[in-house]
């Protein structure tokens, strides 16, 4: 009994050390992600507001509402105008669920360890030490110390909830393999079924937990006698949730433009530079750099043509032959196919031909632990002549990550210094150079916050987001020169840039600059122009209308050309049917005394775009005689 408890508490020890680690990492920022989703926390007031909050989310095709229904418990720590919020407060929650994963890793290797090779005393200590190395190793900051990435950690706890409900499962049919029952059973169905489900509505590639299942079957588990009955059955259950995926995969293939939307790499570019991307993904997790782990890879290079590239055709041919070797010696090497098959299969979805971007750290939270685990199963296979000398080994390695995740979460609890470092890191990357060009702006200096932005525009000239803020920071130091070389530059991009959804917003920063007199290099008119000019930005899904539309529509109240204002904000409805754009119309006709045509566009336009969600469809609809009833109550009070 002591020991069971000297057991628990060193397990309690490590999750309370490795908090104590990321503490630092509270003081750190808001980044690009974070903004869009987070930001509508500000609206929730009620029931209702709470729920179109769950239910509105555009991240992924399901919305990931049990995601966004935890982000509900830290709304009043989101910044408004009254108040700058506590961002140390939903980083608190990320790492608490960091450190409840590294729990679920401990539970999830023992439980691999009582089935792969039986009741052995060293099953603690290997689970243990497989939790304590994947907990410490330094990639994981880019899923812990980012508010949005809790959708990341969460879909992971389900993920692991749901393997390690399924391995007890398995352990309780193991105990009584002498007859075949069913004990187990409801375990293992409820794993596959219902935590996939959690997982999923957390993040899409929780849909990955049966792959998961698969690979663990087919490997680990493989010769485990004692779980044969209906192994059949688990495994083809398994293949045919493999078999969806892929599917779903080779679809997305099939149908697709030459280039993705919104990026500037096509669907051969992203496969021959994934292999690169796993490769220096495993490098970096286990060989850390403290900068490299940063919120901004946006710059990565994507490859053009394989064979112009060395390491993309060595990573390649590393990538398919591990994945051979992996699946055809996966009896007699099970611990080696089981890292190798379990990294990959993680990164099934969002390192293949998804339309995503190229590289992120978090996509290694779930995929680490393959190669974690399989390491710690080496160690303890050592010769026992060697066994002191290879525990002296790991633990100063140990000790050596643990270093480099102090390093790093000092480094991200210190958000200046952290901008300074990842904008050398990140050369070339807008996000970077914006992040760092704003912090100096907040902190009074101008000149800095202008330089780095035309530091940044000679590293990536058609950066056309960048080119919209080197304008804008030139305009504010009085760079009068250097403004009309960004308008001007900003014309020509305007015809070419496939991601532009960071400029519309710069646009009305500069609007305000004019209307402040601070801005003197130009003019209302010039602004005019640029807005009209970025509407004929190529069609993708980051180039919307909607947003110069609005701009020009913001300039036309300021020219207090109301006729002008009503016609935008049609145009920017039909653009895009946002309920802030109706409702800002549905003022502007009121007020100019057009109360049929008011009435008309709520009856005709407003309440016949309804959500599919049957939910936000009943809330639109409340929101919808809310505003009928305005409109109304303005007819009869002007008869």
């Amino acid at each position: 009994m002591k020991k069971k408890y000297y057991h628990h508490a060193l397990l309690l020890l490590l999750v309370v050390f490795v908090i104590i680690i990321y503490l630092p990492g509270i003081n750190g920022a808001l980044y690009y992600d974070d903004i869009r989703p987070l930001s509508a926390l500000s609206q929730v007031a009620n029931l209702n507001s709470a729920l179109v909050y769950i239910f509105s989310e555009t991240s992924g095709p399901l919305g990931r509402p049990i995601s966004m229904f935890t982000f509900l418990f830290n709304s009043a720590d989101w910044p408004v105008a009254e108040s700058t919020g506590d961002i140390s407060a939903f980083l608190r929650v990320n790492i608490v669920l960091h450190a409840i994963n590294g729990i679920l890793i401990f539970g999830l290797s023992y439980f691999l360890a009582l089935l792969y090779q039986g009741k052995k005393s060293s099953n603690y200590w290997l689970a243990l030490a497989t939790a304590a190395f994947w907990l410490v190793l330094p990639m994981h900051v880019s899923t812990s110390l980012l508010a949005i990435q809790r959708m990341t950690g969460l879909s992971a706890f389900f993920v692991f909830s749901g393997l390690l409900l399924y391995l007890y499962g398995l352990h309780k049919q193991n105990i009584n393999s002498k007859t075949k029952n069913n004990d187990g059973l409801s375990l293992q169905v409820t794993a596959l079924l219902l935590f996939t489900l959690l997982a999923m509505f957390s993040k899409e590639n929780g849909i990955l937990l049966p792959v998961f299942v698969l690979v663990l079957e087919l490997t680990l588990l493989n010769k485990i006698k004692g779980i044969n009955y209906r192994r059949k059955l688990r495994v083809s259950a398994c293949a045919l949730g493999l078999l969806i995926i892929l599917i779903y995969l080779a679809y997305l293939s099939l149908n697709h433009n030459d280039i993705f939307q919104g990026r500037n790499f096509t669907l051969l570019e992203r496969l021959i530079t994934q292999p690169k991307i796993l490769l220096d993904y495993l490098v970096l997790a286990f060989i850390p750099n403290i900068t490299a782990f940063n919120p901004y890879h946006d710059n990565y290079p994507h490859i053009k043509h394989l064979l112009d590239s060395n390491i993309a055709i060595f990573a390649s041919i590393l990538l398919i032959t591990t994945l051979i070797s992996a699946i055809t010696l996966r009896r007699r090497y099970p611990l080696f196919s089981f890292a190798a098959l379990w990294f990959i299969s993680a990164h099934l979805l969002e390192s293949s031909v998804v339309n995503l971007e190229l590289y992120f750290e978090h996509r290694n939270y779930i995929a680490l632990f393959g190669p974690c685990l399989a390491m710690v199963f080496v160690f303890t296979k050592i010769p026992t002549h060697y066994k002191k000398l290879s525990v002296v080994f790991f633990s100063i390695y140990w000790i050596y990550l643990v270093f480099n995740l102090s390093m790093t979460t000092q480094l991200w609890g210190d958000p200046f210094n952290a901008s300074r470092a990842w904008f050398i890191e990140q050369q070339g990357s807008q996000r970077a150079a914006a992040d760092l060009a704003y912090k100096y702006f907040n902190r009074q200096e101008p000149e800095q916050a202008w330089l780095i932005m035309e530091q940044q525009v000679q590293s990536c000239s058609d950066c056309i987001n960048s080119r919209a803020q080197a304008m804008l920071f030139s305009c504010f130091a009085r760079k009068h020169e250097r403004t009309t070389v960004h308008y001007q530059k900003l014309f020509t991009l305007a015809h070419t840039a496939r991601k532009a959804n960071g400029v519309a917003p710069v646009l009305a920063q500069v609007h305000k600059l004019i209307g402040d007199k601070v801005c003197t290099s130009l003019t209302l008119s010039d602004l005019k122009q640029l807005n009209s000019e970025l509407l004929h930005l190529p069609d993708t899904a980051y180039n919307k209308r909607s947003p110069y539309l609005q701009n020009l529509y913001s300039i036309a109240l300021t020219e207090r050309n109301s006729k002008e204002a009503i016609r935008l904000l049609y145009l920017a409805w039909n653009d895009q049917q946002d309920r802030l754009i109706a409702n800002e119309l549905v003022a502007m006709l009121l007020a100019a005394n057009r109360y049929d045509e008011a009435k008309d566009f709520v009856n005709n336009e407003i309440c016949k775009i309804l959500p599919l969600n049957p939910i936000l469809a009943n809330i639109e609809l409340q929101q919808c005689l809310v505003l009928f009833e305005r409109v109304t109550a303005t007819l009869k009070s002007n008869l």
